[in-house]
């Protein structure tokens, strides 16, 4: 199985394969959760967020903007 394949398996709801993704995440973080606590936890969690958006998101300055414009949309001046 190709790499890409793979991954489209994992990531899509309902297969067999994305229930065991799912279910080896839950473990892990309830392992952090366990062993360091919420706080730390999140702050592991928050930190893989951003190294994902570092290294995923190629046009990152237009990324940003259309979150910020998504979530505060401008107003028309006139």
């Amino acid at each position: 199985m190709k790499l890409n394949e793979l991954l489209k398996e994992l990531t899509t709801l309902g297969t067999p394969a994305c229930g065991l993704a799912c279910g080896l995440l839950g473990v892990v973080l309830a392992a952090l959760l366990l062993s360091v606590g919420f706080w730390r936890t999140l702050f592991i969690v928050v930190l893989c967020v951003l190294g994902v958006f570092l290294g995923g998101v190629k046009h990152k300055s237009d990324f940003i903007k259309g979150v910020v414009n998504r979530l505060f949309p401008p107003k028309d001046h006139q």
